[in-house]
């Protein structure tokens, strides 16, 4: 299974845009994962940037900053957005409100709950009519989203992943205890291009198999946030494609070996 990406976005308190992400992966920009305002994706439109929850503003923000730098048009992407848990600010809204006496949940906030909020969003913004999906897979959704969109691939010439997962709240963080929010997306082709930067090769794991551990070239704090948001397991991938570099990284129970195209 080979498959080539052609656009990056990145979302993440010290890491707003890939640009930014790209100088502190290469060690040129300290990494600093000081509070950053949440995105306004300019894909909604004002009324729906008001309404929509963090998780789907993520999402959107680096979705559209990877077609943006692949040149591709979003409405003709087949679409996979991964994430862990979903919107964690929601559920413990919910479930707070539910043990009132007398619960009185916002219709909002509510339509906003179901874990393909963000795709659903995404597909109405930019009028895209191809496939969408919405998954999970725990701490391996990123790697899992990776091998969802790589299927899609078969059936079209680009696919779009998007995983995301928030800074779970308080009350959920024994549960699901994520303590800093990342988004990242990738824009993927089954061929070669102009705009490729790196080729990805899936291969099944096995015991016997001796990989390199990209992850070790990251600094602490972002070894770290990999170690905590299941959305960021994506770094090392990011790193490689940050300096140039070929390696080897596993996903899901994958290995995926990557090539630079650049």
């Amino acid at each position: 299974m080979r498959l080539y990406v052609n656009g990056i976005g990145v979302w993440s308190p010290g890491l707003n845009g890939w640009t930014q992400a790209r100088a502190v992966l290469a060690g040129e920009l300290a990494y600093q994962a000081q509070a950053t305002p949440l995105p306004m994706p300019a894909a909604l439109h004002a009324a729906e940037r008001r309404r929509a929850p963090a998780t789907v503003k993520m999402a959107l923000q680096v979705a559209t900053e990877a077609c943006d730098m692949a040149h591709v048009n979003a409405s003709d992407l087949p679409c996979v957005f991964a994430s862990s848990h979903g919107d964690t600010e929601i559920s413990d809204y919910m479930c707070a409100e539910l043990a009132q006496p007398q619960p009185a949940l916002s219709p909002t906030r509510f339509h906003n709950s179901v874990h393909n909020a963000a795709s659903g969003y995404w597909t109405i913004a930019t009028h895209c009519m191809q496939p969408s999906n919405a998954i999970t897979a725990g701490e391996h959704s990123f790697g899992a989203g990776l091998l969802e969109a790589a299927v899609l691939l078969q059936d079209a010439p680009h696919t779009l992943l998007v995983a995301y997962d928030m800074a779970t709240p308080a009350m959920l963080l024994p549960l699901c205890p994520i303590p800093q929010a990342f988004a990242v997306a990738l824009v993927l082709s089954g061929e070669a291009g102009s705009q490729s930067l790196m080729k990805l090769y899936c291969s099944p794991s096995s015991n016997n198999v001796q990989h390199t551990n990209s992850a070790s070239q990251l600094a602490v704090e972002l070894l770290t946030l990999m170690t905590v948001n299941p959305a960021a397991r994506s770094l090392p991938l990011l790193h490689a494609a940050a300096v140039g570099v070929d390696t080897r990284v596993e996903l899901a129970n994958r290995f995926w070996e990557i090539s630079q195209c650049r």
